[in-house]
């Protein structure tokens, strides 16, 4: 898998240096262009401005696994220079969230060419999933100087080289996306009407592959060339400041979040013994209250799922592996559990397998159990059977209030062990709550000091690029670090480091 996650303010398909065209050519921007027959009244504006982040699927080449070639106008190698589809521009195939083909105005001069139908290198790729337990592909982009609204007609238009069909997503803040339709063509068409109010204004697009359509040429996937917006022009300030803001783990929390993966099982002992006392309460409740402030602090991007096992042949599924769960259901289900019978590891870890079967990418299971097997099975087998399946997996065991019990510790340890797992004591809540959150890449969100949210971030990528002035980070740890009056200086890079502390977080700003 390929990650890169870029986050300058600006790529370089808006302008070679934004801010010198801004001052010595400002009666330009804005001029209406045309591209392929789509003329775009806000000029070369309308395209996308920035890679916020790129992960190919699978059989992407180098020659084209660039993101940012998807940025700033279509630039894909027209017909007579490669081999050529040979269709008239004005009649290629134009997709849309309906399927349909609408017709398209002829443009003039070069925009009668047709891009080639293929591979391109000024084009970025998406790769496809082989199965489905792949990664999905997926390139989120970012209009700065104009934004997505509706409009009559097609509002969004993907320019894809090689005529496989893209799945579109559009976003307010880059955190909360809705899926608009897929599309394919040169270019393909999405009408947001259906899902956007009149006041909507769209910043963030993310497209991504379509599973079932199968493609093993060199740029796998659909074949990004441009990604252009129907939006009105935003004002950018001639001669703006900026600096930069990375927030970055420290300690122990480095080495957590650097194993953090893309599907993840939470399964917790609900056996007799989690009825016992600790601090004053129910085990059990305090492993609940644990987990759903975990909950909480997940990713967006992370497919999250939930096993409970208490009783032989009992394993009951809390919640199924799924991106983005509906939280109050889930947590709901985590209250309802009570403590009963004996410890079936090995037979939960079996059914585990299943539990993985459309699970993307990395996977991880987190468990938590305050003793060893007594149902008779063999846990440690289970596990290395896991890996046999062919799962991309590690068990991270966290061995809950364990007492002098070394036996119990032995057997979870080895468990982990034989997945290249971590195992942690944890003999209290806020033991407990460091050692879950070996499996959290925790988010967070930048606003500016009139409110507004600027950047929405993961922590350990590379932050925003950001005008000078005076910022609000909410770092979504539980309980949540609210850090006020963070200053960005213009050329400065302003940090933040966020490590463990007493069970809990802390986090200070440096230089």
């Amino acid at each position: 898998m390929k990650r890169r996650t870029h986050t300058g303010l600006v790529g370089r398909g808006v302008v070679a240096v934004v801010l010198a065209v801004l001052i010595v050519t400002t009666v330009l921007v804005g001029q209406p262009t045309t591209y392929f027959g789509i003329t775009y009244p806000q000029g070369d504006r309308s395209f996308a401005d920035r890679v916020v982040e790129y992960v190919a699927a699978s059989c992407v080449r180098d020659a084209f696994d660039d993101p940012e070639e998807a940025l700033g106008p279509p630039d894909a190698t027209p017909c007579g220079c490669h081999t050529c589809n040979g269709r008239d521009p004005s009649q290629s195939s134009q997709g849309s969230d309906q399927g349909n083909s609408p017709a398209v105005a002829q443009g003039s001069g070069v925009d009668q060419l047709r891009a080639c139908s293929g591979c391109d290198t000024n084009a970025v790729a998406l790769g496809f999933r082989l199965s489905d337990l792949d990664t999905r592909g997926f390139l989120t982009v970012e209009f700065i100087d104009n934004s997505l609204v509706d409009g009559p007609g097609p509002d969004l238009f993907i320019y894809i080289t090689n005529d496989h069909p893209a799945r579109v997503e559009i976003s307010e803040d880059g955190v909360n996306f809705v899926f608009v339709g897929q599309t394919i063509g040169y270019p393909g068409m999405i009408d947001i009407a259906p899902y956007a109010s009149a006041d909507d204004r769209f910043r963030f697009v993310r497209l991504s592959d379509v599973p079932a359509d199968e493609n093993h040429s060199e740029c796998a996937g659909p074949s990004i060339d441009a990604i252009g917006a129907m939006g009105p022009a935003e004002e950018i300030v001639v001669g703006e400041e900026y600096g930069s803001l990375e927030l970055q783990p420290a300690g122990e929390l480095m080495l957590s979040l650097s194993r953090a993966p893309d599907s993840l099982l939470l399964m917790l002992d609900t056996s007799s013994s989690m009825g016992d006392l600790l601090e004053g309460q129910v085990k059990i409740d305090v492993a609940k209250t644990v987990i759903i402030d975990l909950v909480n602090t997940l990713p967006p991007s992370m497919y999250v799922g939930m096993r409970s096992f208490g009783g032989c042949s009992h394993s009951e599924v809390i919640s199924k592996i799924v991106s983005e769960p509906n939280l109050e259901w889930f947590k709901s289900q985590v209250r309802a559990m009570k403590p009963n019978g004996a410890t079936p590891l090995a037979y939960a870890l079996d059914l585990a397998k299943d539990d993985f079967a459309d699970a993307p990418g990395t996977k991880l299971i987190l468990l938590v159990s305050d003793g060893m097997e007594t149902c008779g099975g063999n846990p440690v087998e289970a596990a290395r059977q896991l890996i046999t399946a062919g799962y991309d997996l590690r068990i991270d065991v966290v061995g809950f209030s364990l007492g002098q019990d070394n036996k119990a510790r032995e057997q979870l340890m080895e468990i982990a062990k034989t997945t290249n797992g971590l195992y942690f004591d944890a003999n209290n809540s806020a033991e407990l709550r460091a050692a879950l959150s070996v499996a959290v890449a925790f988010t967070y969100t930048v606003y500016d000091a009139a409110g507004n949210v600027v950047y929405a971030g993961t922590l350990g990528d590379q932050g925003p690029k950001l005008p000078a002035g005076t910022y609000r980070v909410v770092i979504n740890t539980s309980p949540e670090i609210v850090l006020e009056q963070v200053v960005i200086s213009d050329q400065q890079t302003t940090t933040i480091k966020i490590e463990r502390s007493d069970g809990g977080y802390q986090a200070a700003v440096g230089g």
